[in-house]
């Protein structure tokens, strides 16, 4: 039985020839798997670690891949953000399933400006936005019926909402990309690139 799916005819050049900017190639190979009909491309695991090391791992959504790293938002109160105030790394992991790709994304986190999370959170879908407001994510539960009803009040409701300030949004800045693109033998191909003080250094890895 084989334990791995998807496309490994894909004609990816890259690994011959890699580019000199892997954010670009990142941000290429996202779209291209939206292209593709891959299920959630934009949805990625974020690992974290708090200050005494303990790991947590999660899915999110990716909101941009950009020349200064990849972007996702959420609860200033959520796990994942309080353990990016206490250890400012990250690690971003996508896998396609329909085409055995990998990208993985490893770096420093920044939080983003006020101004930058207002526009994020005003691009939310209004459940999504009532959802961040009504909510307080990673606390304890407590009614759980008045919560949805109060969203279901703002959901319907015509006033206009703002970015409550429990809610921010990050970047990751890349330190290590790799591109991984799956064999069903298990020839994979890898490209990791590092960033040096003189800018980005490429190279193959063994599968």
């Amino acid at each position: 039985m084989s334990t791995l799916t998807g496309d490994e005819s894909l004609q990816l050049p890259e690994f011959e020839h890699p580019p000199a900017d892997p954010l670009a190639l990142a941000a290429e190979w996202t779209d291209a798997a939206e292209a593709r009909g891959v299920r959630e491309a934009r949805s990625a695991v974020l690992a974290t670690a708090d200050a005494a090391g303990r790991p947590t791992s999660r899915v999110v959504l990716v909101k941009a891949i950009g020349p200064d790293g990849a972007v996702i938002t959420t609860a200033l109160s959520s796990t994942k953000a309080r353990a990016m105030a206490e250890n400012p790394r990250a690690s971003l992991t996508f896998y396609w399933r329909e085409s055995l790709q990998q990208l993985n994304i490893d770096g420093r986190v920044e939080r983003l400006s006020d101004a930058d999370a207002d526009l994020l959170f005003a691009e939310r879908p209004r459940g999504a936005q009532v959802a961040s407001i009504v909510s307080e994510s990673g606390r304890p539960l407590g009614d759980e019926a008045e919560m949805i009803a109060r969203a279901s009040a703002l959901e319907v409701s015509d006033e206009a909402l703002s970015r409550p300030d429990s809610w921010g949004a990050y970047r990751i800045v890349p330190e290590r990309i790799e591109f991984w693109h799956g064999r069903v033998n298990r020839m994979h191909r890898r490209l990791s690139y590092r960033r040096m003080p003189a800018g980005w250094s490429a190279q193959r890895l063994q599968p």
